[in-house]
């Protein structure tokens, strides 16, 4: 029962996903070019026919420069809507791409965890398909439809060219069975082998300094051909096993010609049908059978193609079962976490348990704990980037899934613990992707994080190109524009992971600072952090340990009996002379 439900979806998800893309009538227009490109085609034996049979035996010329004009204008006829059919296909390829690869991206944005690590290769698969889409192999397809009219005609040319032509048909079908097997077993341990290899192979790129720096460049060489090998193998042993096939096809299709000749001669001598019909049906045969012998060779496109389609159609699931939200009128702030639990589909223990808090515009909450606590969880949670297993997180009163993720993203900052900036400009990093962003705009958030005059001091100021994810940048400058990022618009519900971490107590000041103007503007913040200087400014602090809360209230409430013994130095050491620090219990913490 299960597996049909699943069945049925998947049958859905395609039906869906084919209503997306448009020119989808075209195909009508490549069959009708298909029908007129065979029909046409079928001039040649019959030109055979008529020259033996008619303009040989009258000896007229003028009859054989009539028919000789009416072939070829035929043929120029078939090879004009041939074209016409590769433009219409090679559009329509292009087309599916445009109206697909818009839909994949957003469930990959808008749903990462249902797709796992494979997500950044789904792209690939829709130009794969494309490809395929674009290429020869469609047009075969179509041209194999034509199979029974032709055999058809030569069993009105007699019956024994149709019975050689019916084997032939058999024999091939056959072979072809044998190379989907073979292609379809093949290809799917290569895709399997290839994620693999492309997997590690992004990693190596992504992290090549750190490769080179530990003097793991060798080993990464050879791990990354240790699993381009295992994709490469099953490539070519089905290619040489579906090249045997193809080969066998190739010759048993001549011996049929042969054999068609053969017959047709004895069946000249025998007076059953006319010399003109022996060309005819070699002719013929050749033509019924050539877009079978081609599909031999083309099933591992074909199983490729199978394959990549299987995936798009996965890889857009969440973007069609994605229900429409109503647009909520602009939060104010309030947060009300009741009993959250979170935990991984193959943990046994939760990463968070039972949290439960609430809070309102205009405050600070700083969460703090040790390593492996669940705070950045919780923030990944607040941000709607997860689901919750149990509980509910509210954002004025209204669950986050009520939300229109487009919508909320409007109003919430997040920083993440691994500030990740796109490539470009100073000024598109901290606008992101926002096609309205204005200057002041982007000026007014580096302000308020306290990151104008480190932008000014850069080669370009705001047009400084920062390189791929920031890579021209040093750590705190990254952390400042990230920062930025998080304030920039109008953001009520601030989310900032660690934003201190790679600061100066200079730039923790100013970190302070540009908080607490957030708070001022009537933000929520919500903050995780290791080091002490921003619990001095916290309106509430929420403490977590193995993935459970300890203490949520004012820091006077929570921090002398709960805080843990590692910060307590730090916190004493670098705290400023204004942020009188509370005093500890021996063994108490900030």
């Amino acid at each position: 029962m299960h597996l049909r439900n699943r069945r049925e979806t998947s049958a859905a998800d395609e039906r869906s996903l084919l209503g997306l893309i448009p020119g989808r009538h075209a195909f009508a227009w490549i069959v009708a070019f298909s029908v007129s490109i065979n029909t046409l085609l079928l001039v040649i034996p019959f030109y055979s026919i008529e020259v033996f049979d008619r303009v040989i035996s009258s000896g007229s010329v003028e009859t054989l420069v009539g028919l000789t004009v009416i072939a070829i204008g035929a043929l120029a006829f078939s090879a004009v809507f041939d074209i016409l059919r590769s433009r219409l296909l090679s559009r329509f390829a292009v087309g599916f791409e445009r109206s697909i690869a818009p839909v994949i991206l957003e469930s990959s944005i808008t749903a990462p965890t249902a797709r796992g690590d494979r997500r950044s290769h789904d792209l690939v698969k829709v130009r794969e398909l494309r490809t395929f889409l674009a290429s020869g192999t469609v047009s075969t397809l179509i041209d194999a439809i034509f199979l029974p009219a032709f055999i058809f005609i030569l069993f009105l040319l007699h019956p024994w060219y149709g019975v050689i032509a019916l084997i032939g048909a058999a024999i091939l079908l056959v072979m072809g069975a044998c190379s989907r097997w073979i292609a379809r077993t093949e290809v799917l341990q290569a895709s399997e082998s290839a994620l693999r290899a492309q997997a590690v192979l992004d990693g190596i790129v992504e992290h090549s300094s750190l490769v080179r720096a530990m003097g793991w460049t060798r080993g990464a060489v050879r791990e990354f051909m240790r699993l381009n090998d295992l994709a490469l193998s099953p490539v070519v042993r089905a290619s040489e096993r579906v090249n045997a096939i193809a080969s066998g096809a190739r010759m048993v299709r001549t011996i049929l010609q042969i054999t068609a000749i053969g017959t047709g001669a004895w069946l000249v001598l025998q007076n059953e049908v006319l010399p003109g019909s022996l060309i005819a049906a070699s002719l013929l045969i050749a033509r019924t059978l050539q877009p079978m012998e081609s599909l031999i060779s083309a099933w591992r496109a074909l199983a490729s193609a199978h394959e990549a389609w299987i995936h798009v159609c996965a890889a857009a699931a969440p973007f069609l079962e994605r229900r429409r939200r109503i647009r909520l009128p602009a939060p104010t702030g309030r947060l009300d976490i009741h009993r959250v639990t979170y935990r991984m589909p193959s943990a046994r223990r939760a990463i968070l348990s039972d949290i439960t808090f609430r809070c309102h515009a205009s405050q600070i909450i700083v969460v703090i704990g040790p390593t492996g606590a669940g705070k950045s969880t919780l923030l990944r949670l607040i941000a709607a980037l997860e689901p919750p297993s149990s509980g509910t997180i509210k954002l004025d009163h209204a669950v986050l899934d009520n939300w229109d993720p487009e919508q909320l993203g409007q109003f919430v900052g997040y920083l993440p613990q691994d500030v990740q900036l796109f490539g470009g400009t100073v000024a598109e990093a901290i606008a992101g992707f926002n096609e309205n962003a204005r200057d002041e705009d982007i000026i007014a958030a580096a302000q308020l994080a306290q990151a104008h005059d480190m932008i000014l001091s850069l080669p370009r100021g705001y047009q400084t190109e920062i390189g791929r994810e920031g890579n021209k940048l040093s750590g705190g400058q990254r952390q400042r524009i990230g920062l930025a990022r998080a304030f920039f618009g109008n953001r009520r519900l601030i989310l900032l992971d660690e934003p201190n971490a790679n600061l100066d107590p200079e730039g923790e000041e100013a970190l302070c600072s540009a908080v607490l103007q957030a708070k001022e503007r009537g933000a929520l913040l919500v903050i995780v952090t290791h080091r002490p200087r921003l619990l001095t400014i916290a309106d509430a602090v929420l403490l977590l340990r193995d993935g459970t809360q300890l203490a949520f209230g004012p820091p006077s409430g929570v921090l002398p009996r709960s805080v843990p013994a590692a910060l307590t130095m730090p916190a004493q050491r670098s705290l400023p002379k204004e942020g009188k620090p509370q005093k500890l219990p021996a063994g108490g913490t900030r």
